[in-house]
């Protein structure tokens, strides 16, 4: 038996999803970030990622203008940073100043690193389309950092950094353990 779920929630039902730090950096030098749960990998060839961002943000704003900005992948450590990130506006407040995180500039674009991350994406506008709310963003990755000794084999490390997600409203968890592989598909491996 289901229960029916109000629309107004229908999202939360494909949480907990990993919340990451999207980070920009204005015409004028002022760097500001937000708070993301709504972003996916779409294409490994070219690498491609799409997030949902708020017509009202100054993030978006900012992404839209200079077409670069980094994605930041927090752990726990950042949760008090993560959650002014989501509840402020960089149009009104100096995120940086009011967290108190320390940033640097990435490698290859002009967008600010989060240097408490466990990893980061730097990504450059490829499109973006207007959805509801929300705007589209469409943004190839140029490169990925992760920080040593966290990630390998392409997965993370999960006793040396657990990725932060976002469970819906006011709560978080991360993902602290792995699970075996199913049954069947140790069978056919045998």
């Amino acid at each position: 038996m289901f229960s029916q779920i109000d629309l107004e929630y229908f999202y939360r039902l494909l949480h907990p999803r990993p919340v990451v730090l999207v980070a920009v950096k204005d015409e004028n030098g002022k760097v500001n970030f937000m708070s993301c749960s709504w972003i996916t990998p779409v294409s490994e060839d070219p690498p491609l990622i799409a997030l949902a961002i708020s017509h009202e943000s100054y993030t978006r704003e900012v992404i839209l203008k200079k077409k670069e900005f980094t994605v930041n992948i927090p752990s726990m450590q950042l949760l008090e940073e993560v959650w002014i990130a989501g509840t402020t506006s960089g149009k009104k407040v100096d995120k940086v100043k009011e967290t108190g995180v320390e940033v640097e500039d990435a490698r290859n674009i002009s967008a600010p690193i989060i240097l408490k991350s466990i990893g980061y994406l730097e990504c450059r506008l490829k499109d973006y389309v207007e959805a509801g709310e929300c705007t589209l963003i469409i943004a190839e990755v140029v490169a990925a950092y992760a920080k040593e000794g966290t990630f390998a084999r392409g997965i993370w490390k999960l006793e040396k950094a657990s990725p932060l997600l976002h469970v819906g409203s006011v709560y978080f968890t991360t993902a602290n353990r792995y699970l075996v592989k199913p049954a069947s598909l140790k069978k056919k491996r045998s």
